[in-house]
């Protein structure tokens, strides 16, 4: 099946479900929330790190070629055994070397990527932007390929955003579970 790409929304205007909207909007850190609502403990579940081709959507929003690789990291956060979100971060090669030394990327292993970004006052977060995920998504995909397990007639919901340290960016993309309670 070909793969497709998502339609990004700035999150401000777009029209959200109600339990997912407070959760897609919210400029403030997923993993202190997932933290503060969550029933269980709350981890990050480390799935993959390292350098290959970025996603068409990921080049064309950070501005990178389509062939050049990028570094990927892709984690799981859950509530104790439970999935709640797939995580992808994507840093393109020029800002690697840069970030790499200021929030050791390349090392956090099982350890939040939220928790840095949100404590230094060197970093900034661009605007959100939310969309819709179905199967042949390729994040949708990606999700599934993580193990999450999801009917191809579920709705995922993702947001990403851009964060800025000096000249160098990297792209965080959360997608929020189908089939969990996000109301709280």
């Amino acid at each position: 099946m070909m793969k497709s790409q998502a339609h990004w929304h700035p999150a401000a205007t777009a029209k959200l479900p109600n339990e997912l909207a407070g959760w897609l909007t919210d400029k403030g850190s997923l993993t202190l929330r997932l933290q503060q609502t969550g029933q269980q403990q709350f981890s990050v579940d480390l799935q993959q790190s390292g350098w290959q081709k970025p996603l068409t959507e990921e080049a064309l929003k950070l501005e990178q070629p389509l062939h050049e690789h990028v570094y990927c990291r892709e984690v799981i956060l859950r509530d104790g055994d439970e999935a709640r979100v797939f995580a992808r971060t994507i840093v393109p090669r020029v800002s690697y070397q840069a970030l790499q030394a200021h929030l050791h990327i390349h090392h956090l292993g099982n350890r939040s990527l939220g928790e840095i970004l949100f404590t230094d006052p060197a970093i900034k977060r661009g605007s959100l932007e939310v969309a819709s995920l179905r199967a042949g998504h390729s994040l949708f995909e990606l999700a599934k390929q993580s193990g999450i397990e999801m009917d191809d007639s579920a709705i995922m919901w993702a947001r990403r955003s851009c964060f800025y340290f000096a000249d160098n960016s990297l792209l965080v993309c959360e997608m929020f579970l189908p089939h969990q309670d996000w109301s709280k």
